[in-house]
């Protein structure tokens, strides 16, 4: 994923696999339903709206809070990277694009 960061340059984040098996456990959840909607769209290649990455880093913010109230064992190094993607890119107004390898 990226997004336009001036000119010329751009900013770019990855998903790992692993992180997107952590983020499956919120599938479906009525909680997180932009989650479950990056879930079922991640290899069509979305564009995210600004708005749409601000809703997602909150619910970043929100998935991280539970997992950590389970005491369960998550990447929060990579979903803290995630999350600052999204809002930054929420806070620029930028659309983030997406491709898959």
């Amino acid at each position: 994923m990226y997004y336009k960061n001036g000119m010329i340059r751009k900013t770019h984040c990855q998903i790992p696999d692993d992180l997107v098996s952590t983020l499956y456990q919120v599938h479906d959840n009525a909680k997180f339903p932009q989650l479950t909607w990056l879930i079922d769209n991640l290899y069509e290649q979305p564009q995210i709206e600004p708005d749409i990455a601000k809703l997602l880093a909150d619910e970043m913010v929100a998935f991280e809070r539970l997992i950590l109230s389970l005491h369960l064992p998550f990447p929060m190094v990579q979903l803290q990277k995630l999350q600052t993607f999204f809002l930054t890119a929420a806070d620029k107004q930028q659309v983030i694009m997406t491709r898959t390898d």
